[in-house]
């Protein structure tokens, strides 16, 4: 009987010393329960993501229909990110953080060396041409900063187009 009469004190005391600081609120209730993310740097959060097609530097010769169109080349296929207004030190950390967000690989760029051998038939009367595009990622970031007290504060949003880490292409007739 006795422990739970001192543990009952213990408890009522240390309930005492903190209601007040909390319910006082204002510098005092801060200085109690200070928010350690107001020091941090900014962070990121990832929405919306969806697979989309980005255009590649490859593609062929226009060709007026009806005949088909050959590609044949050995060549380096490249594909940059869309996202504007970041340093590439920022567009890193943000293309490493949304790939863990998102669970596929992305990155700023990609580039791969191979030989491309496609064809395609155009139809009577169109003029079309061979587009490569590489599968990409379409996401909105937002960067956002805790403030005090403990409050978010966003900084930017942004549409993001990045490149999936992975030989995936697509190979399509456009105009």
């Amino acid at each position: 009987m006795r422990l739970r009469s001192v543990a009952a004190v213990v408890l009522l005391s240390c309930a005492s010393a903190v209601v007040p600081a909390v319910t006082g609120g204002g510098a005092q209730a801060l200085a109690l329960y200070p928010c350690p993310e107001v020091r941090d740097p900014p962070d990121y959060t990832f929405s919306g993501p969806s697979r989309s097609w980005l255009a590649t530097n490859l593609r062929s010769d226009y060709l007026r229909g009806p005949g088909t169109i050959t590609y044949n080349k050995t060549a380096t296929s490249t594909v940059n990110a869309s996202i504007t207004g970041t340093t590439s030190a920022e567009a890193g950390v943000i293309f490493a953080k949304a790939s863990v967000s998102l669970a596929v690989s992305v990155g700023a760029s990609y580039s791969k060396s191979d030989s491309w051998s496609y064809a395609a038939t155009v139809p009577a009367g169109k003029v079309l041409r061979l587009q490569q595009y590489k599968e990409a990622r379409t996401f909105t970031v937002r960067k956002y900063h805790i403030v005090p007290p403990c409050t978010t504060k966003y900084l930017w949003t942004k549409k993001v187009s990045a490149p999936v880490k992975n030989a995936s292409f697509l190979w399509q007739l456009v105009s």
